[in-house]
C-alpha cells in the first residue's frame, strides 16, 4: 500500500507508475515567473517558496534529520478529514509498526505520506493538505500535495470542469484519472482512482499536486555551498612549519 501511496503522491508519477511529464524546462525559470507560477497554482492560499513552517494551521514534523532519521520528505500537515476534528495531529517518520504513535490522533508517515486514524492505516488516505519542504536547514515549500473525496477527471466531471475553469486546458490529459499543468518549471497534477479501478479495493481518493522540483535542486545546491564553506572555515589550524 505504501508503494501505491507513493505512486499517487510522488512528482509527476501517474496511477499506472508513467511519467505524467517533466517540470524541468530547457532553460532556467526566472525569480518573476517562478512567483507568477506560485500564485496561480497556490491551494487553499498555500504558495510554494514560502518557509516550511510559516503556514498556520499546519503540524509540522520534528527538525530535520532528528534521531538519524533521513533529511528528505521533512513536511508538515493539515488534515481536512471531519473524523479529524478534536483529535490530535501528528507527523513523523516511521520504520517499524510500533513507531506509529499511540492514543486518539490522526497521524501521517512524513516520508510516505500513509495516514493512520488512532494507530489506523487508512485507505482511503485521510484527506488533507500536506506541505514537503526542500532538503535545507531552512526548508521552502517546493510540493503540495492536497487529497481530497473521489472524483472523475473529464471535461464533464465536477472536478475536472472546476480544474479546466481555474486554470485553463490542461497541458496533459489521460480521463478519467489525470490532469496536468505547467507553467515554467512549475507542474500542477490532478490524479484520481475511481470506482472499479484494479486497486479499487484500497479506497478511492483524489490528489492534487504543485510542485517546483528546480526549487528544490537549487536549495540543495545551495546548502551543499554553504555546508562546505562551513567545513573550511572550522577546519583545525594548519600546522606550523
Amino acid at each position: 500500500m505504501r508503494a501505491l501511496l507513493l505512486v499517487l503522491t510522488g512528482c509527476h508519477v501517474s496511477l499506472n507508475g508513467s511519467r505524467l511529464g517533466s517540470s524541468s524546462s530547457s532553460g532556467a525559470t526566472s525569480p518573476g515567473d517562478s512567483a507568477s507560477a506560485y500564485e496561480r497554482f497556490a491551494i487553499q492560499g498555500t504558495k510554494l517558496g514560502v518557509p516550511l513552517e510559516s503556514n498556520p494551521g499546519f503540524t509540522c514534523g520534528p527538525p530535520r534529520g532528528t534521531d538519524g532519521f533521513t533529511t528528505q520528505n521533512h513536511g508538515c500537515v493539515k488534515f481536512t478529514d471531519a473524523r479529524c476534528e478534536g483529535r490530535a495531529t501528528k507527523i513523523h517518520h516511521i520504520r517499524v509498526a510500533a513507531d506509529v504513535p499511540g492514543g486518539q490522533n490522526c497521524f501521517m508517515d512524513e516520508f510516505t505520506g500513509a495516514t493512520y486514524l488512532d494507530r489506523t492505516f487508512m485507505a482511503p488516505v485521510l484527506t488533507s493538505m500536506h506541505l514537503i519542504g526542500t532538503d535545507s536547514n531552512n526548508p521552502k515549500v517546493f510540493q503540495i500535495v492536497y487529497t481530497f473525496a473521489a472524483d472523475d477527471l473529464t471535461p464533464d466531471s465536477k472536478l475536472g470542469k472546476m480544474l479546466i475553469a481555474k486554470y485553463g486546458e490542461p497541458t496533459y490529459k489521460n480521463p478519467p484519472t489525470q490532469m496536468s499543468w505547467q507553467q515554467g518549471d512549475v507542474q500542477l497534477s490532478a490524479a484520481c482512482r475511481t470506482i472499479g479501478g484494479d486497486n479499487a479495493k484500497q479506497g478511492d481518493y483524489c490528489t492534487i499536486t504543485v510542485e517546483d522540483d528546480a526549487l528544490d535542486r537549487a536549495e540543495r545546491e545551495n546548502q551543499r555551498v554553504a555546508d562546505e564553506n562551513a567545513r573550511k572555515q572550522n577546519a583545525p589550524p594548519p600546522p606550523s612549519l
